[in-house]
């Protein structure tokens, strides 16, 4: 899906979208309007959670390229279950692995291998491409795209007036459609992030998406 197409689909966070009257196309109800803004209400993920989306390379793949080790196929409750992450851990990431289409998911339980550039930004070389986002926790959200062997965007959500990377210009569009764009600093952003992933990649991220995948659980060895 065009990721143009589903910033069309995707309604905003902070505004309704209106329709013309005589249109053709009915208005979308209130019940389909996706709620991406359930990990930060989520009981379980208040350490904070991280989501990356890496295109063109299989779980299996990808624990080879992340030099990681398979623990074991996991439900939903068994990522997030512990609420705890990486504490006691100071070596080794923990990450479950999904899959959606063409997109490889890694969730991350108070995890932050997703915004770890000198891991990430490989996984997106000869044309790939992999989108992060690390939130909750009370802490600011970390917004990050790489592609094809570069950081194209850092976006810190406390100072969403001063994306960085290389290319921040190009993305101030559908930043600024999903709601993470601006002069102040969005109060709750994980939906609009939620958003813009989706936007990008075509995968929409709610609970039941998330709760339906079964997951690679893999250890990953930190830089």
């Amino acid at each position: 899906m065009k990721r143009r197409s589903v910033l069309l689909l995707l309604p905003l966070v902070s505004a309704a979208g209106c329709g013309s009257p005589g249109s053709a196309e009915p208005l979308p109800s209130i019940s389909a309007v996706p709620d991406l803004g359930w990990p930060a209400r989520s009981a379980d993920l208040t350490s904070g959670f991280c989501f990356t989306l890496v295109r063109g390379i299989k779980p299996y793949a990808l624990i080879e390229r992340l030099g990681g080790d398979e623990l074991e196929r996991v439900e939903w409750h068994r990522v997030i279950g512990p609420g705890d992450g990486e504490a006691g851990a100071r070596s080794r990431f923990f990450i479950a692995i999904g899959r959606v289409e063409d997109w490889s998911v890694i969730v991350e339980d108070n995890g932050s291998l997703g915004v770890t550039q000198e891991i990430v930004e490989p996984l997106s070389a000869d044309g790939g491409e992999v989108v992060a986002y690390r939130g909750g926790g009370g802490r600011s959200g970390r917004l990050m795209v790489f592609r094809d062997g570069d950081l194209a965007l850092d976006l810190d959500t406390s100072a969403p007036d001063r994306p960085s990377g290389s290319s921040p210009d190009e993305f101030r569009s559908d930043l600024l459609a999903a709601g993470l764009s601006g002069s102040t600093a969005t109060a709750e952003p994980t939906a609009a992030a939620l958003t813009f992933l989706a936007a990008r990649t075509g995968v929409v991220l709610t609970a039941e998406q998330v709760e339906k995948m079964t997951y690679l659980l893999v250890t990953v060895p930190q830089v």
